[in-house]
């Protein structure tokens, strides 16, 4: 005993036979505004998927019914097509024709197959909606606009990450790619009516070429001519006044080495005048004339004043030399006259008279 729902689908198959003839039997009302060529192929497709889906060969009906789909639109072509698809396991896909049958209206006047069709179509989405999976796709490592995701080699909207998506039981390839990425690839398996989620981690491609840099041709791709950039008129502006860098101050060190040398000069003179003073008055002398026995104190008297004028000259020297570099070396002319004391310009030689127990200093203006 033929089962009820083929037995049902068998009086549609005859319905739509018999009137093959007929347009109007499969729901190509429209065709006379196609050519009759197309015409013709859609129903010889239609009633060859019809038969063979009737034999229970939804692989070999497939195709055609597809093939008479896209030529002329067909409430029953669809239908039948969408409950061979279920029957393959395509529940997803299945299920979207059924619904696309069910969202057009009846006509006022269907025909038996028409409505027989129908009916078959809501008990199948029935059934076959509680059995779709659902498969929720998670990817790390790289931005969602430059990701490029597959299920089975069918492209997937980026934007669908981390949502469930409705999916047939069975085994399911995930693939994701990024430019500078390697593919990172994963597997799922689903059961009827199953939920699960797959994790993918993009890796960073070390031989990644890196990408040139934007050039103005960029623009002429996008559908404008970039214009050459027009030099911006230049306005005179006066010249910065860059104030003169102030003088270094004048190096006084030559000046304080100078008065150093004489201080040590006059210092050593005092100081050996005032022994050949004390050797000279130990002197037995009458009217500078001293005895033989005298000759050795006579003699180291005479070398004390001797080194004692000699110091002195040094250090009158070094003295007066330090007071003419110190008012005179460092800065222009300009600044030397200002910075001179006037007792000092008009300076123009020096001289140093220098006795045992006395020091002048003696200076030409």
């Amino acid at each position: 005993m033929m089962p009820l729902r083929q037995a049902a689908w068998s009086k549609v198959t005859i319905f739509a036979l018999a009137g093959a003839v007929q347009l109007t039997s499969i729901g190509l009302a429209h065709a006379e505004e196609d050519s009759a060529a197309e015409t013709a192929a859609a129903r010889t497709l239609a009633v060859d998927g019809l038969r063979l889906a009737q034999a229970g060969k939804c692989d070999e009906a497939i195709p055609k019914l597809e093939r008479a789909e896209k030529l002329h639109h067909s409430a029953i072509v669809l239908s039948r097509l969408g409950e061979c698809e279920v029957s393959q396991g395509k529940l997803v896909e299945g299920t979207e024709m059924l619904r696309k049958v069910l969202r057009e209206p009846l006509p006022a006047n269907p025909s038996a197959a028409l409505s027989k069709a129908y009916e078959h179509a809501q008990a199948t989405l029935d059934t076959a909606k509680p059995k779709i999976a659902g498969l929720t796709i998670s990817v790390a490592g790289s931005a969602t606009a430059d990701l490029h995701l597959t299920v089975d080699g069918q492209v997937v909207a980026s934007t669908l990450l981390d949502s469930e998506l409705p999916a047939d039981p069975g085994d399911h390839v995930v693939e994701a790619s990024a430019p500078g990425f390697l593919k990172a690839t994963g597997r799922v398996t689903l059961g009827t009516a199953d939920k699960k989620t797959i994790s993918l981690k993009l890796e960073v491609d070390p031989n990644a070429p890196v990408p040139p840099p934007a050039v103005a041709g960029d623009d002429v791709k996008a559908g404008t001519v970039a214009q050459p950039a027009q030099p911006k008129p230049q306005q005179a502006h006066p010249a910065p006044v860059v104030p003169p860098e102030p003088p270094a101050p004048p190096s006084h060190a030559a000046a304080y080495v100078s008065w150093g040398v004489g201080l040590v000069g006059v210092g050593v003179g005092s100081a050996f005048g005032l022994i050949a003073m004390r050797d000279k008055h130990a002197l037995n002398c009458d009217s500078n004339v001293c005895p033989a026995s005298s000759r050795d104190s006579v003699d180291s008297a005479k070398r004390a004043g001797n080194i004692s004028t000699v110091a002195f000259g040094v250090g009158g020297a070094g003295l007066l030399l330090g007071t003419i570099l110190y008012f005179s070396i460092g800065g222009s002319s300009e600044t030397q006259a200002a910075s001179t004391p006037r007792h000092f310009a008009g300076l123009s030689a020096g001289r140093a008279m220098i006795g045992p127990g006395s020091f002048q200093l003696a200076a030409d203006f």
